[in-house]
């Protein structure tokens, strides 16, 4: 990683992620372990575009599906029981949702290219949705 990429993922950390952390805890009702590979996050060259990919490829999919998810006490008790922890990652540059999502053990993760189909948030929203409700 880079000097640029450096400075980028130090803005975000500082200045994006306490909020959008501070939102997934509150959609889901309870403090929300997160583990975050920011190397693997931070690909070379697309420092310029992390706020905006970053964002919209991990944090507003979970944050869409977490809402959907906890409109009852029922998705409340449930999340609350079953979820452990978040995986933001990109171990194997995937940029499908199906194939970059997973729950299992409590544990969601989304290891998908931070720089590719980043405008498919729905799709990956969906996802999380869909596999976070058979594994509950």
């Amino acid at each position: 990683m880079g000097l640029a990429e450096r400075r980028a993922t130090k803005t975000f950390q500082d200045k994006s992620f306490p909020a959008l952390k501070a939102d997934i805890e509150k959609m889901a009702g309870f403090p929300v372990a997160l583990e975050i590979n920011w190397e693997q996050l931070a690909k070379e060259s697309y420092a310029d575009s992390f706020e905006e990919s970053w964002r919209k490829v991990y944090f507003v999919p979970v944050l869409d599906a977490l809402k959907s998810i906890c409109r009852d006490e029922l998705g409340k008790e449930a999340l609350k029981a079953g979820l452990k922890k978040i995986v933001f990652c990109n171990t194997k540059d995937t940029y499908s949702a199906e194939s970059a999502i997973s729950f299992t053990g409590g544990e969601l993760t989304i290891d998908h290219d931070p720089c590719t189909n980043v405008d498919y948030v729905k799709d990956r929203a969906d996802v999380v949705l869909k596999v976070l409700e058979k594994g509950l």
